[in-house]
């Protein structure tokens, strides 16, 4: 089964994809809670606040933020695998805030999503 990941931008988005998540680490105004299915809001999934002000400061920085980004994730499965487990369902939808530019978190997060994926279809070959 192909990968597709979609990243749609949460503002303005008044009704979600069915099986969306969304993970930004507050709740949108104007978006109900019941737009989204329970466990669907991930909030803890997007790197920290202070470790993307890192990197924006130097944009630089962009490999060693996913390095660490990544390697926290790693270490944390449970704040990812319900992604991956829709990913391996078929298409999944990140609802988040800001832009999707090549250097934003959730370009990251949609990286390391694929990687894990990659990794574990690898595994049941």
């Amino acid at each position: 089964m192909g990968i597709e990941i979609r990243l749609v931008q949460v503002d303005g988005c008044r009704k979600p994809p069915a099986g969306a998540f969304l993970v930004d680490g507050k709740w949108p105004r104007g978006l109900p809670r019941s737009a989204l299915a329970a466990g669907h809001w991930l909030p803890r999934v997007m790197p920290t606040d202070e470790l993307v002000a890192w990197m924006r400061y130097q944009p630089l920085r962009w490999s060693t933020f996913c390095d660490i980004y990544w390697s926290d994730m790693g270490n944390n499965p449970g704040r990812w695998l319900p992604l991956l487990r829709a990913m391996e369902q078929g298409e999944l939808v990140l609802l988040h805030s800001g832009e999707a530019d090549e250097h934003s978190p959730v370009k990251a997060l949609e990286s390391f999503l694929t990687q894990r994926y990659r990794e574990r279809q690898a595994e049941t070959a």
